[in-house]
């Protein structure tokens, strides 16, 4: 079976916050968790299942 790459992006924003998901060279994937003022946390993972979770869950997060 061939692997394709990862075709498409997964941005979520809100008053200044914003949550990615995108592919490195090396396939894999991160999460890039940035707001105003703050520092940028980068988070790598080996799937892409394992990044949208962790997207998911970072995203809701910023409700509490």
């Amino acid at each position: 079976m061939a692997i394709k790459p990862f075709s498409f992006g997964l941005r979520l924003r809100d008053k200044g916050r914003t949550v990615r998901v995108r592919q490195d060279a090396k396939r894999r994937y991160v999460v890039e968790d940035s707001q105003k003022g703050r520092r940028t946390n980068q988070r790598s993972h080996a799937s892409l299942g394992g990044a949208i979770r962790d997207a998911a869950s970072t995203w809701r997060g910023r409700l509490h």
